[in-house]
């Protein structure tokens, strides 16, 4: 039972902190922030956090280990038929913006309050990475710049998260059709 209450007082310090980091940026964040709008002391939140920069860090970690098997999805196309591949694309979008809706405080937090770059910069190039890779297999067309288009893809993603998912305007699944269609159709039509 203690084991719980433990896990959960660990879970609120880390939402808190979460969307604090997310709303009004890690450096203005404090502690005494954190533990308020998670409703517990500061003594509860150094029982397992022993600094601000470790909790920003471990949720750096958690998300990283989440979210890059989503930016390898383009590895599995070339062992997908042909006529297949626009559902397998779509599909994976969906996903990824199911998983980052999830929890848009963490997502905004980790791929725009963290300063280095570090997660961000392994995304784009895993997808720009398989999509070289899918371009020297006839998937992708070779004229694709695809550290750019990789660039592009991460940050429609992330606005949309912020637009429409966090406002709940539109879902997942119909944002993965039209950001699918956009980055696989294009917008002009084919005469």
């Amino acid at each position: 039972m203690a084991r719980n209450k433990g896990e959960e007082s660990k879970k609120k310090i880390f939402q808190a902190a979460a969307e604090l980091f997310a709303h009004k940026g890690f450096h203005a964040t404090k502690i005494s922030d954190i533990v308020a709008k998670a409703g517990l002391t500061q003594a509860a939140f150094y029982l397992y956090f022993n600094s601000k920069e470790e909790i920003f860090e471990q949720m750096l970690e958690d998300f990283e280990k989440q979210l890059i098997h989503f930016s390898d999805a383009g590895k599995k196309v070339a062992d997908i038929q042909p006529e297949h591949v626009k559902d397998h694309v779509r599909e994976t979008i969906a996903d990824i913006l199911k998983f980052l809706g999830k929890n848009p405080h963490l997502t905004k937090v980790a791929l725009r309050e963290n300063k280095d770059d570090r997660l961000r910069s392994i995304i784009v190039e895993k997808i720009a990475a398989n999509m070289r890779n899918n371009q020297r297999l006839g998937i992708v067309k070779t004229e694709i710049d695809t550290q750019f288009a990789g660039e592009a893809f991460l940050s429609v993603i992330e606005h949309i998260i912020e637009r429409y998912v966090m406002t709940g305007e539109k879902t997942e699944n119909e944002l993965a059709d039209q950001v699918s269609l956009l980055f696989l159709e294009g917008i002009l039509n084919k005469n």
